[in-house]
């Protein structure tokens, strides 16, 4: 087998460095194939259009692992890794048929073929189980959701529609999921009570002490009064919360929730006692300044205006937010130092039970929760008779 060539043919320095999909790290270019692929990416305007197939699957890779890890969902470097590798195999193979597969054109025909492709490899048969099987393809699904939010087309459905007639695979993922974490009706209430003593005109009226305790009072009610991930609550810019059509002045019913590279945009309903404490906060945080403009991150593009910034306008860190929930928690009682979800998730599995057990119908509520797999509204279901409706 010949060495890879050493001496290219070509003005490098009218390139950018070569790196990995990421951007991070250097790779070698040991085959014509990484060559040519390398080129494709900065010379478009030189190759059949069809050879553009791979910088589209790796921009669209990169515009979603970027998007995630800001977000706060994909930080170790070892799953990122992961990640690529199981990308890359895709985009290989797609760009290998012939027709080439594009990611407009992708179909779940396509898909058997690639897991077949797979499975065919003895060096595979370990790596394709049902588990592995549903993070590749929902990690196909998650990049597709991403291609279509910054292109503008309609989202390919393929991989979604191929998890979703699988019942192993979809089932795959819930089985792995730890028991089911929430507050109890009388937990509920001491929280709820706990958290409205700040409202003006409160029979017992607690006064906070600075802006950034009641930020963290207004957040926990959105936990719990709209079932908002900790992503969700801190990605909420001032647009999100709707006013007009609601049943109390002034008064935000209902949210309009960012996409990402996760989940698509979505509007949630508000709890009124939660609407209440939004309202205070929104009025509060015009008092004391905090920035109404977006914020620039740290490659120079604008965010926001965030609904929970920090003090200078940037996002809500996550520790300062994480820790902010737990002291709420702790102060109103309902604190359990033994939970595994957290206290947002804790909340945000109440909310879901308080809709389901007034009747909402389960599409409805996972909809609101931007939970696109109904199988995961299934464990819900099996403490749901014993749940009394607390708020």
């Amino acid at each position: 087998m010949p060495k890879p060539c050493k001496t290219v043919l070509t003005p490098w320095r009218l390139f950018p460095p070569v790196h990995d999909l990421a951007g991070r790290r250097p790779v070698g270019l040991t085959s014509s194939k990484a060559l040519v692929r390398y080129l494709m990416a900065y010379t478009s305007d030189l190759f059949p259009a069809e050879l553009g197939v791979v910088g589209a699957f790796d921009r669209a890779f990169s515009s979603w692992e970027s998007a995630a890890v800001a977000a706060d969902r994909l930080q170790r470097a070892s799953t990122r890794s992961v990640y690529r590798d199981m990308w890359g195999a895709f985009r290989d193979w797609c760009v290998e048929q012939s027709p080439r597969v594009t990611l407009e054109s992708l179909t779940e025909e396509d898909i058997q073929a690639f897991l077949s492709s797979r499975s065919n490899d003895d060096k595979r048969q370990r790596e394709l189980s049902v588990r592995y099987t549903w993070r590749l393809l929902s990690l196909i699904d998650r990049v597709l959701t991403r291609h279509a939010l910054d292109s503008g087309q309609t989202k390919n459905e393929s991989a979604a529609a191929y998890i979703k007639r699988s019942d192993d695979i979809r089932r795959a993922n819930i089985s792995e999921r730890p028991a089911l974490d929430y507050l109890d009706a009388e937990q509920a209430r001491r929280l709820v009570t706990y958290l409205s003593s700040v409202r003006p005109g409160a029979t017992e009226r607690r006064v906070v002490a600075t802006w950034q305790e009641l930020r963290a009072v207004a957040a926990v009610a959105l936990h719990l009064g709209a079932g908002l991930t900790p992503v969700d609550l801190r990605e909420l810019t001032l647009a999100s919360p709707v006013v007009a059509g609601g049943r109390w002045k002034d008064v935000p019913w209902k949210l309009k929730v960012p996409g990402n590279g996760n989940r698509p945009a979505r509007e949630t309903p508000v709890a009124p006692w939660a609407g209440q404490l939004l309202r205070q906060w929104i009025t509060t945080r015009t008092e004391i300044g905090l920035p109404s403009s977006p914020h620039l991150d740290p490659k120079g593009e604008p965010q926001g205006p965030f609904l929970f910034p920090g003090r200078g306008g940037q996002p809500w860190a996550k520790m300062s937010h994480y820790e902010a929930v737990k002291q709420v928690m702790e102060a109103s009682g309902v604190d359990d130092p033994q939970s595994a979800s957290g206290g947002a998730f804790r909340l945000r599995h109440t909310f879901a039970l308080r809709q389901l057990r007034r009747k909402r119908s389960v599409e409805e509520v996972a909809r609101w929760m931007g939970i696109a797999n109904l199988e995961e509204m299934d464990r819900y279901r099996g403490v749901l008779d014993a749940y009394e409706e607390a708020v």
